[in-house]
């Protein structure tokens, strides 16, 4: 499993509770307690944000992303369609922390745009999880 500490997140805008109303907001991992699923959110300021990992949105991986876009680019619509690419295009070739944040900000841009282009922090670790088990099943096999 990938580490956290420095993954561009975003807060869910619909997140009911959040002490320190950082809902739609754009942040990085700087802290992760996996055990009790707690990761600690920066947001360029003293005060950290606190919250699990249902709460936080990451970017699809840029080969989903990528699938996604080509595959539903009908129902999804020329301007999300498009979007989708840039972001795409940033994963691809200036991944680095600004760039990351300028496509997070894209894909928050709309209601469908964040529904195409994100998942959640906790979707993201079980699929980790699974691709891991997945290796080291292949790897015993291969003994």
């Amino acid at each position: 499993m990938e580490e956290l500490t420095g993954t561009i997140v975003a807060v869910h805008p619909d997140l009911t509770t959040d002490p320190v109303s950082r809902q739609g907001q754009i942040g990085m991992v700087v802290a992760t307690d996996l055990k009790n699923d707690t990761i600690s959110v920066g947001f360029g300021s003293p005060e950290l944000g606190h919250y699990s990992s249902d709460a936080l949105l990451v970017l699809k991986e840029k080969n989903q992303l990528y699938q996604d876009a080509l595959l539903g680019h009908k129902e999804l619509g020329p301007e999300v369609f498009k979007q989708m690419l840039v972001v795409n295009m940033i994963q691809d070739n200036r991944p680095d922390h600004k760039n990351m944040v300028q496509a997070m900000e894209i894909a928050l841009s709309s209601e469908k745009m964040m529904q195409a282009s994100t998942v959640s922090l906790e979707s993201k670790l079980a699929l980790d999880i699974s691709q891991a088990q997945q290796q080291i099943q292949y790897a015993s096999i291969g003994r």
